[in-house]
């Protein structure tokens, strides 16, 4: 499988920048998410801009390197980690009844492709390393 789009870049990149503009979208709307939820609705913000910085800076290590290759991988796991927490500012999203369950739905979808494609990213490395 091709991990670059058409533009040479990424395709996990261009799918957490995807999922930036969902987030954005489906929080910016103060019909599901009160004025009272701000503080929530930045970390859900932060959460997803700080996977697409991780991922942006995982790609610019070079895995010829051994201590950027420990970075990369570290990046990648971290990226991960944060998809988890993002899945469960999800679901509190939707127990709270600020989403509804095809928002949800397609909400976590967006999140597990990403997640999917950095676990194969991080394991592509692990094999073609020689470290």
């Amino acid at each position: 499988e091709n991990i670059f789009n058409k533009n040479d870049e990424l395709k996990v990149i261009v799918l957490a920048k995807r999922l930036i503009k969902y987030t954005m979208t489906i929080t910016d709307n103060q019909n599901r998410f009160p004025k009272k939820h701000d503080l929530h609705l930045l970390t859900q913000a932060k959460t997803v801009i700080e996977i697409y910085k991780l991922l942006l800076k995982a790609n610019y290590l070079n895995t010829n390197i051994k201590e950027q290759f420990t970075q990369r991988q570290l990046c990648q796991s971290e990226a991960i980690y944060n998809c988890d927490v993002l899945l469960l500012y999800i679901e509190l999203s939707l127990d709270e009844k600020y989403i509804n369950d095809k928002s949800c739905e397609y909400w976590v979808r967006q999140v597990m492709e990403v997640k999917k494609m950095i676990f194969s990213w991080k394991n592509g490395d692990t094999k073609r390393s020689s470290f």
